[in-house]
């Protein structure tokens, strides 16, 4: 019976890192720093109670955790930077522990290592032959194997089942094709002409696509621009008010920061656009002693 290796580990925790760093919490892990690792860890930690977790926190960090360690928790950031290079593909990460706690990052649920490695792994024939994203992390034949298995070599030869295609007719040979090629060489003209609209900026109370090469004018200007999520285009600082709904199933719909004496509400999580401080979700304390 084969098992996963910690190779397999390794890959399959990338993998998930790929679809969460355009999830809710991309604002941490889309262009990840050690510092946004660390505040990430922070945050997840407050509601955690996983004991396979716990563990893994003590045995990386070397203390406890608990709700008012976060100054220790400062003095770690540092260790986080092995963790940011893997995600980047910048290097490979040797320490079993410091992957357990990239799989906490982005919420790997075959975690810990100890627990992803008694896993039997599939067969080959089990792997469906889809796209690498619907690989189902829980169930992983070594993630890398998966990789190559499913990558056609430029040295076998090609069989007759890939090149089986329906015949063109005398009259889509010469009418279709180079329409076909007049539409493709009139949207690439167009296309070029076009501003490229691949970053976006903080205005006001929500995001907004820009053109990376171009200098914003007027309001945006406060703000630098980054890589486009299209995700974060949602993101919106919230006006409450006394019908404004704070919980959805008894589970936090708004995130704050504090202002002074005042709470800043949006509608997800992640960082405050205006002064990069970590957004937390909203509580019944909060409303009661502010909004009250």
């Amino acid at each position: 019976m084969m098992k996963n290796t910690l190779e397999d580990y390794k890959a399959a925790v990338k993998l998930k890192y790929e679809s969460e760093k355009i999830g809710n919490y991309s604002s941490f892990l889309l262009n990840p720093s050690r510092a946004k690792l660390r505040k990430l860890c922070g945050e997840l930690f407050k509601n955690n109670t996983n004991t396979d977790d716990l563990k893994s926190f003590s045995a990386f960090f070397q203390f406890d955790f608990s709700l008012n360690c976060s100054n220790r928790l400062k003095e770690q950031t540092d260790k986080f930077r092995p963790i940011e290079t893997f995600f980047k593909g910048e290097t490979d990460l040797a320490d079993i522990e410091a992957v357990n706690i990239a799989a906490i990052l982005v919420d790997f649920n075959s975690r810990p290592y100890l627990k992803f490695s008694k896993q039997e792994a599939l067969k080959k024939e089990n792997i469906p032959s889809t796209s690498i994203e619907s690989l189902n992390t829980g169930d992983v034949f070594g993630a890398t194997e998966f990789i190559k298995k499913n990558t056609i070599s430029a040295d076998l030869p090609i069989q007759p089942s890939f090149l089986k295609k329906k015949k063109l007719s005398l009259y889509q040979k010469k009418v279709v094709i180079p329409g076909m090629l007049l539409i493709i060489m009139l949207s690439g003209i167009g296309y070029s002409f076009l501003p490229k609209k691949e970053c976006m900026q903080w205005q006001k109370d929500h995001y907004e696509a820009v053109d990376c090469e171009t200098k914003a004018v007027g309001f945006v200007d406060l703000y630098s621009t980054m890589p486009l999520n299209k995700n974060m285009l949602n993101f919106r600082k919230i006006k409450i008010c006394d019908t404004t709904t704070f919980f959805k199933h008894n589970k936090p719909i708004l995130w704050y920061c504090k202002k002074g004496n005042q709470l800043v509400f949006f509608n997800g999580p992640g960082f405050n656009p205006e002064n990069e401080k970590p957004l937390k979700p909203i509580t019944q304390y909060m409303i009661d002693k502010y909004m009250k």
